[in-house]
């Protein structure tokens, strides 16, 4: 849905503030500030913040093009019917109006809208001071003696929340000399702490504080901004310093008075949440089921709190022309967990990858960089920070919206998913303590080199060497190969598969079955051996195998002849075995059934669909299309199945393409030949539009494979291999979900599938 689209149903939502629509409409509320006297030359508005309050009150700060050199600031205030009455009414304002004060409100009346001049500015009352020709003199006598008689030197604001804070530059002419903080009296103590913080550790230089006035007035920092260097081939040198200079304010000696609890963190995080269900209420359930992950775990990850700079991001780094390095704007330093900082980093990485203002790639690099620069100088666990980055990205969540992006409604979506994505890995990294622990035991010469000797049958004098983790599902199930050197074998590489719930007896004995079968090691189409299992530590072996998988191969572009001649060896060696006998009685009763592959298409949908409500529709008619393919699937041949054949359980021999070892046959079951044939071309297909954004890139490859696999299996037909491919494809919209490096195809994996159903009906 469009920004126009949700900006609609909000105002009709909120009949309470009649003016809501105007301000929430850039090219009518520019119409409707040229009708007043002041800005009937005003060529272009920008809003530069905006607060909204359903059925109360929106606020938004104004630059106003008039064609000057400087834009207009004004705020412009809709308000209820009755509020607006009595605001407008007041007699401060009516008195400004009455002598034409040029900072003198106005009102556009029908809308229930007032504006005002920041000078007005009822919450940072001293404003006008910087406005003030003689005020702000007094003022720079103070903090810049040396300049202060220059008459060129004027404001600029920078950042202005109104009611809140400000923030403004002082300038002459073009050059900045200073910045000023202005704030309301609940935050003015905050800015006092951070420009006293930042001074004490070398990063700010203050000016002057004038309690009175409630401003703080700081020496502008000569730089660029890092934020505007990350694309730069020196980003990761300045990015792992910016981490080194985060870790000593994190080691600073000294505690603050403010400080930020975890609880703080939450209610930060809550706010953000009651935003959010006003202007967007269908993005509501899934920032919920985030908000609960995070309630849930991230008081798991304590530490003894720091001194936190607060809102920590490249933006708040200072490049000087000599390489050093300042920190700028401590408005919210306080102390509390450091991996608050780290995360507010990482997160603002994550958000110039939604707005598409730096790529994934460059994005993994800042942040590699900022934890090794860290690292090197500070000792911390970083076993929360996937959650601490969540929070950071979860308080950004209506920014776009705030901010007026034209796109606000597709950048919260992608927000959403990423924190999503961030929530599962950081509950995997959870599980996986114990899982690691146990990974440890399993590769250790002390714990396993007797267990091994003894099931492999190896002399005495044979050592384990060499033990690594190849595989792994952590909390499930891993690969895991050691190598002994023996009296007559130097290397010796077993393999073994290790399954958390117990030893896979089926699988072993699946395996064991095609190799007796002729699936050994001379044949053209083998297996690997099989040898022995250890049922005390949930462990089968089998003998290690050299080769590279199929999909390593389709990604190294091979020539159009090896394609052709490595998808019929796949083809053919698919066929091979779902015509093993042996095979078949090892699978004994385990049956898969067209609507088993429904079920899982079904549960994959309902986990996409409540990730993108929008699309909840255009899957349930996929998922109808789909479940009509049963009519001409109900007499598929029947056969054994590998049921997970793809090209990642394709080994190729080094010296021979055309030779195959086939690997993973913990599914094996009994069901419609095709499936597997289908499930190994939408594999492909998937492999090729991820990679190369062509979903026919191995084309050749595919054709050569179903050829092979047809002529070898009389009794499957095209049909049947094809709509087993498109059932695939269906599931890879899922799948595309649960792993960062594809959710770049899941839109144009629906749009292909939507499009493939429709040439089978």
């Amino acid at each position: 849905m469009t920004a126009w689209n949700k900006e609609r149903a909000l105002v009709a939502a909120d009949p309470r503030l009649p003016g809501l629509g105007l301000l929430l409409d850039e090219s009518r509320l520019l119409a409707a500030l040229r009708k007043l006297p002041l800005f009937t030359s005003a060529r272009a508005l920008r809003t530069r913040y905006l607060r909204y309050k359903h059925a109360t009150s929106c606020v938004l700060a104004l630059e106003i093009d008039t064609g000057d050199e400087q834009p207009l600031c004004w705020v412009a205030r809709a308000l209820t019917v009755e509020r607006f009455a009595v605001s407008w009414q007041h007699p401060k304002r009516q008195a400004l109006v009455a002598t034409n004060d040029p900072q003198a409100p106005m009102a556009i009346q029908e809308q229930a809208i007032i504006l005002e001049h920041p000078c007005q500015d009822r919450g940072l009352r001293h404003l006008r001071f910087l406005w003030d020709a003689q005020s702000r003199l007094r003022l720079l006598q103070r903090w810049l003696p040396t300049q202060a008689e220059r008459e060129t030197i004027h404001c600029r604001f920078l950042r202005y929340k109104p009611g809140r804070r400000c923030v403004a530059g002082l300038y002459c002419g073009e050059v900045p000399l200073a910045i000023v903080r202005c704030a309301s009296a609940k935050d003015y103590g905050t800015i006092l702490q951070g420009c006293a913080t930042g001074a004490a550790l070398g990063h700010i230089d203050i000016l002057g504080l004038e309690g009175r006035y409630r401003m703080a007035a700081t020496r502008w920092l000569p730089g660029e901004s890092l934020d505007q260097l990350l694309t730069h081939a020196r980003m990761p040198v300045w990015v792992e310093d910016a981490g080194k200079a985060l870790a000593e304010i994190h080691d600073a000696p000294f505690t603050l008075p403010l400080r930020r609890s975890q609880q703080d963190d939450m209610c930060q995080v809550r706010r953000e949440q009651e935003s959010l269900a006003t202007i967007d209420p269908q993005a509501q359930a899934r920032f919920s089921r985030c908000l609960l992950q995070l309630e849930a775990y991230l008081d798991r990850f304590s530490t003894p709190s720091v001194v936190l700079h607060g809102d920590f991001s490249a933006d708040q780094v200072v490049i000087a022309q000599d390489g050093r390095l300042r920190i700028i704007d401590w408005d919210r330093s306080t102390c509390g967990h450091p991996l608050n900082d780290l995360g507010s980093f990482i997160a603002r990485l994550e958000m110039d990858v939604i707005e598409e203002q730096l790529t994934r790639e460059r994005a993994d690099i800042a942040r590699r960089a900022l934890l090794k620069g860290y690292t090197s100088a500070r000792s911390l666990a970083l076993d929360g920070l996937l959650w601490y980055t969540v929070r950071a990205l979860l308080s950004l969540a209506t920014e776009p919206f705030r901010k007026r992006s034209r796109r606000w409604p597709q950048i919260v979506d992608a927000l959403l998913t990423r924190a999503e994505q961030l929530c599962d890995d950081a509950l995997r990294n959870y599980a996986s303590t114990d899982w690691q622990h146990r990974m440890i035991q399993l590769t250790s010469p002390d714990v396993m080199e007797a267990p091994l000797k003894q099931a492999l049958g190896l002399a005495p004098q044979a050592r384990l060497r060499e033990a690594c983790v190849l595989r792994q599902k952590p909390g499930r199930r891993a690969l895991i190969a050691w190598r002994f050197a023996t009296g007559t074998e130097s290397n010796r590489k077993i393999v073994g598969k290790y399954r958390a719930k117990g030893l896979d007896h089926k699988a072993f004995a699946c395996q064991q079955a095609l190799w007796r079968d002729g699936f050994h090691a001379q044949a053209r189409f083998s297996v690997p051996e099989p040898l022995a299992v250890l049922d005390a530590q949930h462990i089968w072996l089998q003998r290690h195998v050299d080769g590279v998988t199929l999909a390593e191969l389709l990604l190294k572009k091979p020539p159009p002849g090896v394609l052709a001649d490595t998808g019929s060896a796949a083809g053919l060696a698919l066929a091979a075995l779902q015509h093993s006998t042996a095979l078949r009685q090892a699978v004994g009763n385990r049956h898969w059934a067209f609507s088993d592959e429904l079920q899982v298409l079904s549960e994959g949908f309902e986990h996409v669909a409540s990730r993108y409500p929008n699309w909840r529709s255009r899957l349930s008619s996929l998922f109808a299309a789909c479940a009509r393919l049963s009519s001409p699937l109900a007499m598929a041949r029947q056969s054994v199945l590998h049921r997970d054949f793809y090209p990642e359980q394709v080994l190729v021999s080094p010296s021979d393409a055309r030779h195959l070892t086939l690997l993973d046959f913990d599914l094996c079951s009994y069901g419609a030949a095709a499936l597997d044939a289908g499930n190994y071309l939408a594999h492909v297909s998937e492999l090729a539009l991820r990679q190369y954004a062509d979903i026919g890139a191995f084309g050749v490859h595919e054709k050569a494979f179903l050829r092979a696999y047809l002529n070898a299996s009389p009794q499957v037909t095209s049909a049947e291999v094809q709509a087993y491919r498109a059932l695939s494809l269906a599931r890879h919209i899922f799948l595309s979900t649960r792993f960062t490096a594809r959710t770049h195809t899941t839109q144009a994996l629906l749009i292909y599938c939507e499009k493939l159903m429709e040439s089978f009906s």
